[in-house]
């Protein structure tokens, strides 16, 4: 199956991308993903994920299915954590790697130069490593303690400065963040941030997502330049 997003718009739109929105399974439903994704594009989220630690392949399968097509109508890339083996199927633009998953260079050769390969990175020393062996972007964090992964060691803020300048890919801040967290972060120098919790839990995901932008000082309007 050919990916639902055009490769070279899938990387631009990456190369944009300032808010990444996750739909977690432990938070929300596959029945709610394709309302909650309008809803979140529509408040300026650049990328998406699909993160479903309790569900089958089948699933998964199924929900990017129906989410990836969704998704490239307004030139956004669906990623999916884990299962490199569904990207193709799902028509998903990317797969999204921890540090004990697969690794990127054999993710690559299974999946080829034109598919978006993320990784999760805890550490700088991981951040460049990941950088080196050829990841297109990278997570970074916890910053702080977060529910989605309760057995990680929240690493603070402060080392995103480590990070700055030595890593030339798009590396997304992630972990507890919130509105007033968003604007620490960037006081370190976070440019990116991927947000869970506080968004599926919004009684308004748009404003949310508007919210959490604001505080990059990067508004909305960024999904009209993706568009164009």
């Amino acid at each position: 199956m050919a990916p639902a997003l055009d490769p070279s718009r899938a990387h631009a739109a990456l190369l944009q991308a300032r808010l990444y929105a996750i739909l977690d399974s432990s938070y929300a439903p596959p029945s709610s993903w394709p309302s909650l994704a309008g809803k979140f594009a529509d408040g300026g989220a650049g990328i998406f994920q699909i993160r479903a630690k309790n569900l089958s392949k089948d699933e998964i399968l199924a929900a990017a299915q129906i989410l990836a097509p969704l998704l490239a109508q307004r030139g956004l890339p669906l990623i999916l954590n884990d299962h490199p083996d569904l990207v193709v199927p799902s028509g998903a633009a990317g797969c999204h790697l921890g540090q004990d998953d697969l690794g990127i260079p054999e993710a690559r050769k299974q999946l080829g130069s034109s598919t978006i390969l993320g990784l999760s990175t805890h550490t700088p020393c991981q951040a460049e490593a990941g950088q080196a062996l050829g990841a297109d972007y990278l997570g970074f964090g916890p910053l702080y303690a977060t529910g989605t992964k309760p057995d990680y060691k929240p690493i603070g803020p402060s080392k995103i400065r480590e990070i700055c300048g030595q890593v030339t890919v798009p590396f997304f801040c992630i972990g507890g963040l919130n509105p007033d967290r968003v604007t620490e972060a960037t006081s370190f120098g976070a440019t990116r941030v991927c947000v869970v919790s506080h968004l599926l839990l919004a009684s308004d995901p748009a404003k949310a997502a508007r919210e959490i932008l604001s505080r990059l000082g990067t508004s909305s309007h960024m999904k009209d330049a993706i568009r164009s």
